[in-house]
């Protein structure tokens, strides 16, 4: 398999990382207009292929032509977020950037599967569908899972239970208006309202929407690491066949029409195989319907 990673900044020479660690290519191209930061890079990434005595072709480049017939592309390049800034503050810095980088992408590869984790994540993909570059199922965005894992880690956290006993899962935009589904998240197979009351809820869920603000605050910088390795996950679940949370152009599932939202969903090379239908609790639905308005989704 052939995967180009664009952007070699922290999330993305850390997706590198973690490709080389997983044996999961056995081709890697990493993009970058920064010729310092490719050099010391590709000195890293190759010795750390050395020490691990692998098998895996490594370029760091900037030059597009080597990204030829890659089977993924991950999109990690663009402007990180900043404390107190906003993922919706990011658009209009990082949408120029996405699209020349996705053009560039498409002189040499027609149709790979592509996956943005640049933020503002659900609104990049809106906008990369509504360029025509790609075929509208081969275009994803990472947040789900890393979202995903803040609300099982919190979780585990606030019952002092190990991770692997809980289950969770979350829909919806990668913001505060991201949706914890209450109604199927489970410890040790008993759902939390077993645990929780609607108060000890509500502090979970703060603690899952502040959980990359957090890190922005005390490491001066966005999280890198969990989202290099929820970037991971999804790639593995192209072979595990697993529903993860992951953003996808929708057309029609949720009432959504022709625009990203973070649902359950299955993965492939092909793209997006499957879409998980979740009979959602009133309050979960009510949630969702509001956000969707918000963001002019849907009319009221």
């Amino acid at each position: 398999m052939k995967i180009t990673v664009i952007g070699a900044g922290n999330v993305g020479s850390s997706v590198a990382y973690a490709l080389i660690l997983r044996e999961i290519a056995n081709e890697i191209v990493l993009v970058d207009i920064n010729e310092d930061l490719l050099y010391a890079k590709e000195l890293e990434l190759t010795q750390s292929i050395a020490a691990l005595n692998l098998n895996i072709d490594l370029l760091c480049t900037k030059d597009y032509t080597h990204t030829k017939n890659s089977d993924i592309v991950l999109f990690s390049a663009g402007f990180a977020r900043k404390d107190g800034q906003s993922r919706e503050e990011l658009l209009q810095l990082n949408t120029s950037i996405m699209l020349d980088c996705a053009k560039k992408i498409k002189d040499f590869t027609e149709d790979p599967l592509f996956i943005i984790l640049t933020n503002p994540v659900d609104f990049l993909l809106n906008t990369l569908y509504e360029s025509g570059i790609f075929s509208s199922k081969k275009i994803i965005a990472m947040a789900g899972v890393l979202d995903n894992a803040r609300f099982k880690y919190e979780l585990a956290k606030k019952l002092n239970v190990k991770m692997s006993s809980v289950d969770t899962r979350l829909i919806g935009f990668h913001n505060d208006d991201m949706v914890l589904v209450k109604s199927y998240a489970s410890v040790k197979n008993k759902n939390i309202s077993e645990f929780l009351n609607e108060e000890e809820f509500d502090d979970l869920e703060n603690e899952v929407k502040t959980g990359g603000a957090k890190v922005i605050k005390h490491l001066k910088t966005s999280a890198y690491l969990a989202p290099a390795s929820a970037c991971i996950r999804m790639i593995e679940s192209i072979r595990s066949g697993e529903f993860l949370p992951m953003s996808v152009i929708l057309h029609g599932e949720f009432g959504v029409q022709n625009k990203a939202l973070g649902v359950m969903a299955r993965l492939g090379l092909e793209g997006v195989i499957e879409i998980m239908k979740m009979d959602l609790s009133s309050q979960e639905k009510d949630k969702l319907e509001k956000s969707l308005i918000k963001y002019q989704y849907k009319g009221e």
